[in-house]
């Protein structure tokens, strides 16, 4: 019996992991949590790309599931907030992303919701990690 629990405590172990899988991963980034609610009532991104700054995404409950305290060493990060919206589904789309010798550029599209009904105040936010150090510039 004690070998039986102990096989069962030992695979819960290896199949609960701590970090989440993000919503979405290409070579150059990683699109991690967003969402309806959460986000800035106007539109605009932060860079995270200070150890002191990560301490932030660190201390949030839903964001600190994707992220370990030695990822700021080697990925930048961005905070994208959509503003205030009349709907829920906003999401964004990175439809292109270019490296050069001293920076990333990403190319960030916002995709309305196709449903047309109508809520009040929702806020879309989105955690995006940038796996390199180098600057980031952002087009839309």
């Amino acid at each position: 019996m004690k070998k039986v629990f102990l096989i069962i405590l030992s695979l819960s172990f290896v199949t609960c992991n701590t970090i989440k899988k993000p919503l979405e991963s290409k070579a150059k980034y990683d699109i991690l949590v967003g969402g309806d609610y959460g986000g800035a009532s106007f539109q605009f991104y932060e860079m995270v790309t200070e150890e002191n700054e990560f301490k932030m995404l660190l201390s949030d409950d839903i964001i600190k599931r994707y992220v370990t305290k030695n990822d700021i060493k080697t990925n930048n990060f961005i905070l994208v907030n959509l503003g205030e919206k009349d709907k829920e589904g906003f999401t964004i789309k990175v439809t292109k992303v270019q490296e050069t010798k001293t920076k990333i550029i990403l190319t960030i599209k916002e995709i309305a919701p196709t449903s047309n009904q109508k809520v009040t105040n929702t806020k879309p936010y989105y955690i995006i990690k940038v796996k390199s150090k180098k600057e980031i510039e952002i087009l839309d």
